[in-house]
């Protein structure tokens, strides 16, 4: 089912591209200082994930370097799941049997502290770029959509804890406090504005004109492709369609749009992955196997 839905997108993506104006034309004279700065922020955008990743383990005596490794186990193991939510498959392997139900499912909730805020966002940006084509109706159904994910992130365990088997019911042993939980969010907002400034900086670098009024564009495109299926590598194929779908819409070229997207994808995800497979194979021996 997969591999159907990969091929519907990406015949999707290859008509869209044949259908460009001018043909997949390379954008000319890249801006090599915002290059500079758009690759900077990925130290950020990963930094924001390592504080997350402390915050999870505060309450836990654990070792330095297994707290490091493990984070770096965590960045493979995430390039290889849907949507990147694997990385507790990592983490966890550096931690006793006992420990580990606790690291998967605070590791889950630091992930959904992020889904919850590109999806917020998201909707919010489209609440204001469609306010006026929108009735009161859906404007309140987008409104009670957003809140709920709040206080299904913050209440959620009260209500699973009704489920009556044993798992469950030990929850609130287990998850980290609503204190910790408000801090995985707040990193989690912090680290979303770096990827919408660093999407923005982009396309930049591929010459397009300094516009903040495509901020809300690009934070509607997080939310699509967050909400969006996730097949190979991540969202490879799906997240290109996606951003050529909504960004073509204010006018960007679409050789600019696929060549920010990839970028984006390649400097953000593999390059880590690269960087974190190579300082793993000189400390193995800090597993635990």
């Amino acid at each position: 089912m997969k591999l159907g839905v990969f091929s519907a997108v990406l015949f999707l993506l290859f008509n869209k591209i044949k259908s460009f104006p001018h043909g997949f034309v390379l954008p000319r004279n890249l801006d090599t200082k915002l290059a500079i700065l758009f690759i900077g922020f990925m130290p950020l955008n990963w930094y924001m994930e390592w504080l997350k990743w402390k915050a999870v383990l505060r309450s836990k005596n654990v070792e330095n370097t297994v707290c490091w490794h493990s984070f770096l186990s965590g960045i493979i193991s995430s390039v290889v799941t849907p949507a990147y939510a694997g990385n507790f498959i990592g983490r966890m392997l550096y931690f006793e049997k006992k420990d580990r139900k606790e690291i998967v499912l605070n590791t889950l909730m630091s992930n959904a502290s992020q889904f919850i805020i590109s999806i917020a966002v998201g909707g919010f940006a489209f609440l204001f770029l469609y306010q006026h084509t929108l009735s009161l109706l859906e404007i309140i159904t987008l409104i009670s959509i957003n809140l709920s994910l709040f206080l299904l992130y913050f209440f959620g365990d009260r209500i699973i804890k009704k489920i009556p088997l044993d798992f469950f019911n030990q929850l609130d042993l287990i998850l980290v406090s609503k204190l910790l939980r408000t801090q995985l969010l707040a990193l989690s907002l912090f680290r979303y504005c770096v990827f919408v400034i660093q999407f923005f900086l982009a396309l930049l670098v591929f010459n397009v004109s300094f516009d903040l009024s495509l901020i809300p564009w690009i934070a509607l495109m997080f939310g699509a492709i967050t909400l969006s299926p996730s097949l190979f590598f991540g969202k490879i194929i799906v997240r290109e369609t996606i951003a050529l779908t909504i960004l073509s819409l204010v006018g960007i070229a679409g050789p600019t749009i696929l060549l920010a997207a990839f970028a984006t994808w390649l400097i953000n995800q593999i390059l880590p992955v690269l960087i974190a497979t190579l300082l793993l194979k000189k400390e193995k021996k800090h597993a635990v196997v």
